[in-house]
């Protein structure tokens, strides 16, 4: 029997665990260290997860790569990892007799659905996770899709408004500012919070949803009328409040879908992995190879 090891790393916590027979045999989460230093530590206190060997070892890292140099590029909320050469460095210093993968953790997230989560069987699954930001990965045929120069899926930074607020990559109007925590946190809520007053029948709290919900519906009706996915799976913290934004979420993007199949049939999904789904698909990356 094959062991993979899948890290998920986060911006608050990094999650490792132990796949074998695409099923988790162990798990563990820590908190994320606040220097490269502490970082590299805490990955070779945590990676062993098991004694038999490791045939190989994903990482999902929340940032722009160089797939093909092995380089992390641009890491905003962990910017000590920027210009670092991550999967070289776990080899060498960790298991040198591993193969080591790494691939920006939306994608990894996109990946761990569309081949053992809410997408299977799906030819083309979009997978998007709703947080402080708005990730996104492209699966075709379960493989990951990026592009020509490995941006394929930022959908966060398609523009949906000509004006508003300013995105952090210095555009107006990205998808981002209105479909992510960044919503809410200009209203100085978070979606938890807002979904306990909704949960009691505040209607502030649930109109304050359904505007949440069509912003995200005319997002994801752009990737339909561009990507034609069968399926598109929403993962993430904001998504866990998915009962009171859904049902405007999709009437908004049906509204907007030009195809008249892709409207028919399209579905939007909750990540049947929760929390897990990013490690478990950047231990795929090796086991997909």
């Amino acid at each position: 029997m094959k062991y993979f090891v899948g890290i998920d790393i986060g911006a608050t916590k990094i999650i490792f665990l132990l796949l074998a027979n695409n099923k988790i045999v162990k798990k563990k989460k820590i908190p994320t260290p606040k220097t490269k230093i502490a970082f590299f530590s805490a990955l070779k206190e945590n990676l062993v997860l098991e004694t038999k060997p490791i045939a190989g070892v994903g990482i999902g890292v929340p940032a722009l790569l160089d797939i093909k140099r092995e380089l992390v590029l641009n890491s905003p909320n962990l910017p000590y990892l920027n210009n670092c050469p991550l999967p070289q460095l776990v080899k060498g210093f960790l298991f040198k007799k591993s193969a080591v993968a790494m691939d920006n953790d939306a994608n990894c997230f996109a990946l761990a659905e569309a081949c053992l989560g809410a997408g299977q069987e799906a030819e083309v699954v979009c997978g998007i996770t709703l947080g402080s930001g708005i990730g996104a990965g492209i699966v075709l045929n379960r493989k990951i899709y990026h592009g020509a120069y490995g941006s394929g899926g930022e959908v966060g930074h398609m523009s949906i408004k000509f004006d508003g607020y300013k995105c952090s990559c210095g555009s107006f109007g990205c998808f981002e500012e209105y479909a992510s925590e960044k919503f809410f946190k200009r209203r100085k809520i978070s979606s938890k919070e807002l979904e306990v007053e909704a949960s009691a029948g505040d209607k502030k709290a649930l109109q304050l949803f359904s505007d949440y919900g069509k912003y995200l519906g005319i997002g994801l009706a752009n990737i339909v009328n561009v990507l034609d996915p069968k399926i598109i799976v929403l993962g993430g913290g904001t998504s866990k409040t998915s009962k009171f934004f859904m049902k405007s979420t999709q009437e908004e993007c049906s509204k907007r879908i030009i195809s008249p199949l892709a409207k028919k049939y399209v579905r939007i999904k909750k990540a049947k992995l929760g929390e897990f789904s990013g490690a478990v698909g950047a231990a795929l990356l090796l086991i997909k190879k």
